[in-house]
């Protein structure tokens, strides 16, 4: 099985980072393969970046060859996701869609850790476009240092984060925290040691619901909502 794990921004240590996440939760014989978003913005940190990812995103995608399985869209947001799933005959998964997806069974009612204030509005945005407001408790944030200073988060922001989680957990009584944003997912593992909580690392998740779907034969719907554009690409500026 050969799965995609594409990073909807240009920063090529993210991606890194998310494969090396991805390979380790991923069965054996997957093939995970790192894709960076190189047209696209260094970082998804706002509405006008995810619109700016979309176009080169899914340009690219459409573009692979062989096609791979499936597709692990390695950014916690939309960018484009559903002109992905549009544009693509085998599985496409959001990160974030998959985290949310298996989060529900295991708890009353979850929260979101994201990366910045302003990513908050944007987060509610993504929960409800996918249906679970009812089941989201919250959506917080910590800041993280600028890009250029530190891709990911270390041992400081891990604590940080931690007394976030309880801090939502004693006002909000949610009983699991998702990771929303991929610059997170590497203090996964130190976040469970320190808080009483499941924490979901939504990189592993991706690749989970992604083997699912491609063991049990499962293809995406080709009418309604994901049909193909009724217009040749080319039309399209592709």
């Amino acid at each position: 099985m050969r799965l995609v794990l594409a990073n909807p921004n240009a920063t090529a240590a993210i991606t890194d980072a998310c494969a090396i996440l991805a390979r380790a939760a991923a069965a054996p014989g997957t093939d995970i393969v790192g894709w960076t978003n190189r047209d696209g913005p260094a970082v998804v940190d706002s509405f006008y970046a995810d619109a700016s990812a979309a176009r080169p995103l899914t340009r690219g995608l459409r573009g692979l060859a062989p096609p791979p399985d499936a597709v692990v869209l390695a950014g916690f947001g939309s960018y484009g996701t559903a002109g992905v799933k549009e544009a693509l005959e085998v599985p496409v998964v959001s990160i974030a869609e998959a985290a949310m997806v298996l989060a529900v069974p295991l708890c009353h009612r979850f929260a979101i850790v994201t990366t910045a204030p302003r990513m908050i509005p944007y987060t509610e945005d993504l929960v409800d476009a996918l249906g679970f407001g009812r089941r989201c408790a919250a959506v917080r944030a910590v800041t993280l240092p600028p890009l250029e200073a530190a891709p990911l988060a270390g041992a400081s922001e891990a604590r940080e984060i931690a007394r976030e989680i309880e801090r939502l957990r004693a006002e909000t009584r949610a009983d699991l925290v998702i990771l929303g944003g991929t610059r997170l997912s590497t203090c996964a593992a130190a976040l469970r040691a320190l808080t009483a909580v499941p924490v979901l690392e939504p990189v592993a998740c991706g690749v989970a619901v992604a083997e699912a779907m491609v063991r049990l034969g499962l293809r995406p719907s080709a009418v309604g909502k994901f049909a193909r554009p009724p217009l040749p690409w080319e039309a399209y500026g592709q």
